[in-house]
């Protein structure tokens, strides 16, 4: 089961480049069911879903222009500020680890 702290480290990677932020998006589609990490599922379900949204756009923009081993050019210009604000909302609504 995913902790805050371990939720922190994926987002944070996830805003890097493409497959990151695939392989979080698909990491964090079921997060919501876990109350001891989210604050409110209703919520995290309506990011979670644009977010699902912003990565169907990506992949779809990126095998459109043949799957190019480095993509980082187009991410940054279409794609990183928008995940970044996703992201962001997301966290707020992780709960504080306690020891």
């Amino acid at each position: 089961m995913l902790i805050a702290s371990e939720f922190r480290l994926l987002a944070r990677a996830a805003q890097q480049s493409l497959p990151s932020w695939s392989r979080f998006v698909a990491q964090t589609e079921f997060v919501w069911q876990n109350p001891a990490l989210v604050l409110d599922p209703a919520a995290w379900q309506k990011l979670w879903f644009e977010m699902e949204i912003v990565n169907a756009l990506a992949l779809a923009e990126w095998e459109e222009e043949g799957c190019p081993q480095d993509w980082s050019h187009r991410w940054r210009e279409r794609y990183e500020q928008d995940v970044r604000g996703l992201v962001s909302e997301l966290t707020l609504l992780i709960a504080a680890e306690t020891n």
